[in-house]
């Protein structure tokens, strides 16, 4: 993979890319995440597509945001819609979590630019209902937040940081440490450690919504949409009647549940999470 740099009026976008032929395929990761979460993705898909991985503003090698203001998801979507814009053009959006959200409302508003749609474990309605507000996994981000600002007071090394991160609950008696291997609390910490620690003060705040109009952003989407996700007593944020009210709106949407997994399909089953993308993939292009 080799790097590259938008340079937009507030934020400098860092990605990874590898030239190929067709329609692109652009990745776009979870809160805490970097480009390297994509990484074995990447290795496993058969694929000569052009790929891309970016970084979130306040992600890995991006820039911070000046202000330290990251609320309401606007500066996030606009982003998404540039990058689709001045570097890969009509593409396959794959988002995770937070990158999910973006890409939902980012092909709202540029649906020429938007061949297909995979969403991890996340639905625009998890922040358009509020879901976020009083969730025991947001809340558990917002603790990183607390630790990541103690490890940067000491100088801390990723390893501790993986501790920190390992002992934080996840609500009923469970940590990150009982759900994440030594080697994904290893990324997760990794990552943690090149954020923009102001994220965690707005990002997740309660009024820290979208402004735009879910109905109008259904409707304007014009590709296929697949939510792949986990069950939600391992801390899936999937709703699945959400899927049903998306289809009754007019949206091709379909979906796969991965059972044994939670949040973050990529990580925890990696295998069947790459032949239901390349499914996905083979179906927008026949």
């Amino acid at each position: 993979m080799r790097l590259g740099i938008l340079q937009l009026n507030d934020v400098r976008l860092a990605f990874e890319y590898r030239e190929g032929r067709g329609v692109p395929l652009v990745f776009m990761g979870g809160v805490t995440s970097t480009t390297e979460t994509w990484h074995p993705v990447v290795e496993g898909l058969e694929t000569d597509r052009p790929i891309y991985l970016v970084d979130h503003r306040g992600h890995g090698r991006s820039s911070h945001v000046a202000n330290g203001d990251y609320s309401n998801w606007v500066g996030q979507v606009s982003d998404t819609c540039a990058f689709l814009e001045r570097v890969s053009g009509r593409s396959v959006l794959i988002g995770h979590s937070q990158g999910g959200i973006q890409t939902f409302y980012a092909a709202g508003i540029k649906p020429e630019l938007v061949t297909g749609l995979f969403v991890e474990d996340m639905s625009p309605y998890f922040v358009a209902h509020k879901r976020h507000v009083g969730n025991a996994f947001i809340e558990a981000l917002t603790k990183i937040g607390g630790e990541l600002r103690e490890a940067l007071a000491g100088d801390e090394q990723g390893s501790k940081m993986a501790a920190r991160i390992a002992a934080i609950s996840l609500g009923g008696g469970m940590t990150f440490g009982d759900v994440r291997s030594d080697d994904q609390l290893q990324i997760m910490a990794d990552g943690v450690l090149q954020m923009d620690p102001n994220i965690f003060d707005n990002f997740f705040a309660a009024d820290s919504l979208p402004p735009y109009e879910l109905n109008e952003a259904v409707s304007a989407i014009q590709c296929p949409v697949h939510f792949a996700h986990g069950i939600p007593e391992l801390g899936s944020l999937f709703v699945e009647d959400d899927l049903d009210d998306l289809r009754a709106k007019g949206l091709d949407a379909t979906s796969t549940k991965f059972e044994g997994v939670g949040h973050s399909v990529h990580f925890d089953a990696l295998e069947p999470f790459v032949r239901d993308l390349s499914a996905f993939l083979e179906r927008i292009d026949r």
